[in-house]
């Protein structure tokens, strides 16, 4: 009888430790959101909408960033002020993380200077790939994310963030947090479509400091050009320089860009890419935005 009790003595301590360590463990899986950042400039968190990671699966995280009024962030080609939020992971062995997938940009004031980003909040996607065999039950995500946020003065920021998330071993398929799931879908939704085939698209060099953009659009209707804008996605357009916007319908709808170039524009760039804005929105896309590129011939972009 004595040494029963005696067993029962000490099983009690390992039956508790148990017994936490099993409580712990429930509120460690329940993170599919992050600890919130939060400044006098904006908040910022990691999310995801799925409850569980399905082994094989892809699934989309989205780095939620609310700026206060007044405030605005940036896009990946901010132009020459701002810069772009940037997302680094540390994933376990493979998982794969894409590239940040944007929504449309808006032009933002930057004391004075316009540039591209968002004067709301944004939700920025990245789809994550995962190995079709996951050897632990819980997978971490870490992510180290880098912003500015701007109004009459700028504020550099960045934080760690992590997600907790348990492995579905069923066959079913994992479920989902609705109003992520919504959210996630609204953003998707606001980014730019690539430019369909028969679009044509050419530029050259008009001067050092000049570049002509055309874009032949079929079926493009209407003749105003009002607030039709180019958003470039790296330093080959001056952000700040108002953009010439002309519209000719010698053999089909032309629309023709000139675009200031800045002294510190990159030396002989591959591409020149970037999204074209259309407040009535472009035929067949249903989107006032069109994501296009044009292959620059070798030697043509010089200082």
């Amino acid at each position: 009888m004595l040494l029963a009790q005696v067993i029962l003595v000490l099983r009690i301590p390992q039956t508790l430790a148990t017994a936490l360590a099993f409580l712990i463990n429930i509120e460690t899986v329940v993170s599919s959101e992050s600890d919130l950042f939060e400044s006098d400039q904006l908040t910022v968190q990691l999310i995801t909408d799925v409850t569980a990671i399905s082994p094989g699966d892809p699934f989309l995280v989205g780095l939620f960033l609310k700026p206060k009024a007044g405030y605005h962030t940036y896009w990946k080609g901010p132009g020459i002020v701002g810069v772009a939020t940037d997302i680094r992971w540390q994933l376990p062995t493979g998982f794969s993380a894409g590239d940040i997938i944007w929504p449309a940009p808006d032009r933002v004031d930057m004391v004075g200077f316009n540039a591209h980003g968002y004067n709301g909040e944004t939700c920025l996607l990245v789809e994550i790939d995962t190995p079709k065999k996951i050897e632990t039950d819980l997978v971490n995500l870490k992510a180290k994310a880098t912003w500015m946020c701007c109004d009459k003065t700028c504020h550099p920021g960045f934080a760690d963030f992590e997600l907790i998330l348990p492995v579905n071993s069923s066959r079913k398929p994992a479920l989902k947090i609705e109003e992520r799931r919504l959210l996630f879908q609204r953003t998707l939704d606001t980014v730019p479509p690539k430019s369909p085939d028969d679009w044509t698209i050419s530029a050259q060099l008009v001067t050092r400091d000049s570049i002509e953009l055309n874009v032949m659009i079929p079926n493009l209707k209407g003749k105003n050009v009002d607030n039709i804008y180019f958003f470039c996605y790296d330093l080959q357009v001056n952000s700040d320089i108002s953009q010439k916007v002309t519209l000719t319908n010698l053999n089909g709808p032309r629309i023709s860009f000139s675009l200031a170039r800045p002294d510190f524009a990159p030396d002989n760039p591959k591409t020149l890419e970037g999204v074209i804005y259309h407040p009535s929105g472009w035929p067949d896309l249903n989107s006032n935005y069109a994501e296009i590129s044009f292959d620059w011939p070798a030697g043509d972009i010089r200082k």
